[in-house]
């Protein structure tokens, strides 16, 4: 019996605390038990031996595999080509086999659960994986099926407008121009979507080189000329020639972007500018139109995918609203960033930064 003053439990108090502490954990594992089995994803345990200690349903589902057929197993047996977990790597694609001997492909995440466990997550991927798929078949056929003809459709028109076959009426060269337009329209917005496929798989990196703010300048007025004149619109240049490291071509292919959208919303008889020099640590390049401005709330959005301003409905080419998408990726894989500076009304100026990885003087050019 437990006198006045003694602390100690007696036997049925004692048992009684083993009991509610009993229900306790019983509660406790059931309600684990639930979040383990009712999870949307595979659940492994493996211990340090690679075999497997514990399974959810979900595993036994997409492997068609008892509970029991499974613990007590090597990992290998899952997945034939995995020699051992690693922590570190975080969505590691592995190829996953079934019972049956099917295979599909599967990504896992590895989370260290103890000193002596391993939680593996499952995910099959195969519908990912057939997506993807259909995407790259899909950007083969644009570029092989589509951009090649085009091409030579394009070709073939600027050969007719130059009399190549023959004189054209003033009526028949308006016609081969607004194809030729069209064509044109076309190829960029193949390039477009090719571009970004190969921004997006990670295959793109700048390729950088010297050059000057002159050079890109130049290169992307010459290559816009077609455009402005098309719309009446003088292209300007004020440039100051300073040097400095960066993808030639991927500077340029931004600039002539920019320059299109300026002359796409300027009126006609208007002037678009190319502005250029180092300020500071960084090359700064401008564009600026004189169309209706952008609204302040549009400033961030108008560089995101398939995001466009209302057009006028007299605006003659149209995208997809990839093009100033694909410039922000190509200005921040220079360390650079690209923004736009404009009022409703009052005309936009879209402008980039590159800092100076290397000072370089014009006469090293």
């Amino acid at each position: 019996m437990v006198g006045p003053g003694n602390s100690k439990l007696s036997y049925d108090e004692l048992s009684e605390l083993v009991k509610k502490q009993a229900t306790v954990i019983a509660t406790y594992t059931d309600r684990v038990n639930k979040i383990l089995y009712g999870i949307p994803l595979g659940l492994l345990l493996v211990n340090k031996q690679q075999r497997i200690e514990v399974v959810n349903k979900l595993i036994q589902h997409l492997f068609e595999y008892r509970q029991e057929e499974l613990v007590g197993q090597r990992l290998s047996l899952l997945f034939p080509e995995l020699d051992i977990l690693d922590p570190n790597v975080k969505g590691q694609k592995v190829l996953a086999r079934k019972k049956s001997g099917e295979a599909f492909p599967a990504e896992i995440y590895v989370n260290m659960y103890d000193a002596s466990l391993d939680v593996v997550h499952v995910q099959d991927i195969t519908e990912r994986h057939r997506l993807e798929q259909l995407r790259q078949d899909f950007l083969a056929m644009v570029s092989h099926d589509l951009r090649t003809p085009l091409t030579a459709i394009r070709l073939f028109l600027q050969m007719c407008e130059q009399g190549s076959y023959g004189d054209m009426s003033t009526v028949g060269r308006r016609a081969v121009a607004r194809a030729e337009s069209s064509a044109e329209l076309l190829i960029s917005m193949v390039n477009d979507l090719l571009d970004a496929e190969k921004i997006d798989s990670g295959d793109f990196q700048p390729e950088l080189q010297q050059t000057s703010t002159n050079t890109v300048a130049d290169r992307a007025i010459f290559a816009s000329q077609g455009a402005a004149k098309s719309g009446d619109i003088t292209l300007e240049k004020d440039v100051v020639n300073d040097v400095f490291n960066a993808d030639e071509d991927r500077i340029v292919q931004v600039l002539v972007n920019l320059i299109a959208n300026a002359v796409k919303y300027s009126p006609p008889g208007s002037a678009v500018t190319v502005l250029g020099g180092i300020e500071g640590t960084r090359v700064v390049l401008r564009v600026r139109d004189q169309g209706p401005g952008i609204p302040k709330h549009m400033h961030s959005a108008i560089f995101e995918r398939y995001r466009q301003l209302e057009q006028p409905k007299a605006t003659k080419r149209r995208g997809v609203g990839l093009g100033l998408a694909i410039c922000k990726t190509l200005i921040e894989k220079h360390k650079g960033t690209i923004w736009v500076e404009s009022e409703e009304g009052k005309g936009s100026t879209f402008c980039i930064a590159i800092p100076l990885l290397e000072i370089v003087t014009p006469s090293e050019l």
